[in-house]
This record gives C-alpha cells, structure tokens and sequence, in this order.
C-alpha cells in the first residue's frame, strides 16, 4: 500500500524517495544484470558510451526488460512498482520507456540540468530512479529544484533558482515529476552509480498529445502484462498486483516468453523530448557516442 503522505510529497515538491524499496536478492540480480550488459558493449544496440582522452566509459543502457537475467522484467511486475504506477497516474498507466543511467569514477559525466518533458503537458507522469548503487551528498547526486513542475518557465531560468542535492542509498526508489528541473554533477569518490529508470503515463494522456498510438500503447501495457506473470511464476507464494486496467489489451499470445517480449521491442516506441539547458556547458564535457 503507498502512503497518501509520498503521493502528497511528490504532488508538492515534485519529488518524494522511497528507502530500501527493492528487496537484496533483487537488486543483486539486478547488478548482474547490468554487468552483463556494461561487459558487451559490441553486442548493445542503443548503448550509451563516453569517450574521454581514449578511454570508453558505458554511460547508459536502454531496453533493459527484454535482457539477460530478466531482473528488470521482474521488478516491473513487482506489486510496490504497479502500485505506484496507478497511483499517480490512474489504472490505465503504462510504461514510457526504461533505460539506465551510469556514472563511473573518472568518466567526467555531469548531467546537464533539464527537465523529462517541455512544460506543455496535460497528466500526471513522473520518472522512477531505481538505485542499485550508493548516491551520497557531494558525489554526483540528483539535484533538484523543489516546485519547478509547477513552473512553465524555461529549464534555463529554473537552474538558477535555489535547489536541494537529494541522496539515494542503493536499492532506494526516488520518483520525480517528469516536468521538474533536475541535474547531477561530477562523481568524485563512489567507484560507479548505476540507476535503472522506469518512466510512467496514463494512456489517456498519451492519446491526447499524441504521443502513441492505440496500438504501440497496447504493444507497452502487454510488456507490463507480462512482467505482471512473470513477477507471479516467480513468486507464486507473495501477494501480486491486480491490474484493473480500463484500456482495452490485445489477449496473450501464448508465446514463449523470449518470443514474446522479442515481438514487443519490434515495436518501435518513443519518449518525449527532454528539455536541456546547454548554457554555461563544461569546457572538457567528454565525446559521447552510440554503439
């Protein structure tokens, strides 16, 4: 059950955390995971890699439910994660996009201040950073500007306003408005900071910006239909979320899951633009590139 006071929190501020919210076992299959994605670089489509004076640093991971251990597929299909989801967004939320953000000792990656999605918006949706590692205060940590959500000033005008450095300790939750301001700095002591994120919105909202259609929509609630049996042939003896999802989704196939969830990234699938403040930009800012 989510606690009204985090969903008030986040409706005020635009950012609440969850302590402790991803049980250990979890959150080490997730950490394999992800090192099993970091050590292949060639065979990534879509990973994300900064080049600083010769040296290749993984800096972002994407499509990670449909990969290797299927951790990321499990923790979707979590009851605490789906509840979440509904809560704010209402029974017909479906995932945006999941994708990871990495931050490695001497990768000299400052992450610009913007905001998820340009001020025009018409729901509620917000982003979820799921932390497998420590992000401790004056090490790179999320900075934010409390109330910035509410704003529609420019990302560029809201940087300068006053803002709180918010730590995350590994298998903690922090959600945020996808319309508040927020940036990190350098990472100066910790080895490496690795953040699974998970992006949420109401179908409704989707089709009235015309962000996905009816079908990629039913092809993102079938992902999280899955994640939802996967999550329960896991743990067949713990309680499971109940999807009373009002938007109507094409029946289960069947399908072996592999064959499944290949068919569904086949599906090509979007987020909203970001809005960056490229103003006052580091001078040695490293190289980025996509293998």
């Amino acid at each position: 059950m989510i606690e009204q006071h985090k969903i008030d929190e986040w409706l005020e501020t635009g950012y609440t955390v969850f302590p402790d919210a991803v049980p250990p076992e979890l959150l080490a299959r997730l950490r394999d995971l992800f090192e099993q994605e970091m050590s292949h670089p060639e065979d990534d489509e879509g990973m994300g890699v900064n080049t600083l004076e010769g040296k290749d640093y993984v800096s972002a991971l994407a499509n990670l439910c449909r990969k290797g251990n299927l951790s990321c597929l499990e923790l979707l299909g979590s009851p605490f994660i789906l509840e979440l989801a509904e809560s704010i967004c209402g029974p017909d939320f479906f995932l945006l996009q999941e994708f990871a953000v990495i931050k490695i000792l001497g990768d000299n990656l400052e992450v610009l201040w913007h905001l998820d999605v340009p001020n025009q918006r018409t729901g509620r949706c917000f982003t979820m950073g799921i932390y497998l590692d420590d992000a401790d205060p004056g090490d790179g940590a999320l900075r934010m500007v409390p109330g910035s959500h509410k704003s529609d000033r420019d990302i560029c005008e809201l940087r300068n306003e006053p803002s709180v450095e918010v730590p995350v300790k590994a298998g903690g939750i922090l959600i945020h408005d996808m319309m508040l301001a927020h940036s990190s700095g350098l990472m100066t002591k910790n080895p490496i900071r690795r953040v699974l994120y998970f992006e949420f919105m109401s179908a409704q909202q989707a089709l009235r910006e015309n962000l996905y259609d009816r079908e990629q929509l039913s092809n993102r609630m079938r992902l999280i239909q899955l994640a939802i049996t996967h999550y329960r042939q896991l743990h067949p003896d713990e309680p499971f979320y109940n999807w009373s999802n009002p938007f109507q989704i094409e029946p289960d196939s069947g399908k072996a899951l592999p064959e499944s969830l290949r068919e569904l990234y086949q599906v090509k699938t979007f987020g909203k633009p970001s809005a960056y403040c490229f103003e006052h930009m580091h001078p040695t800012a490293p190289a980025k590139k996509t293998i």
